[in-house]
């Protein structure tokens, strides 16, 4: 399985996490899920997260210019997280 490093990013402040997955963009909604209390500032209202997940695992995910095995979410209007992958 593939190891992926997800980087979420919202209002200047991100969160990395990283493990083994079959699917990344199932992983997304684990990433958000398990992200500890505080550690994206403004991200703590239960149902804000729940539909960043959803948002996540639906989202486009788009390469990277100039990366290779780079991708990112599109962001996510209006609260503007963003997700990027990285795998190898």
């Amino acid at each position: 399985m593939p190891l992926y490093t997800y980087i979420a990013c919202y209002k200047g402040r991100s969160h990395a996490d990283q493990d083994r997955r079959s699917n990344y963009r199932g992983f997304a909604a684990i990433v958000l899920g398990r992200m500890p209390e505080g550690a994206l500032p403004g991200l703590t209202s239960k149902s804000l997260r729940q539909e960043m997940v959803h948002k996540a695992f639906r989202s486009e995910w788009t390469l990277v210019s100039n990366r290779k095995n780079a991708r990112r979410s599109a962001r996510h209007a209006p609260s503007m997280l963003e997700i990027l992958l990285f795998f190898i």
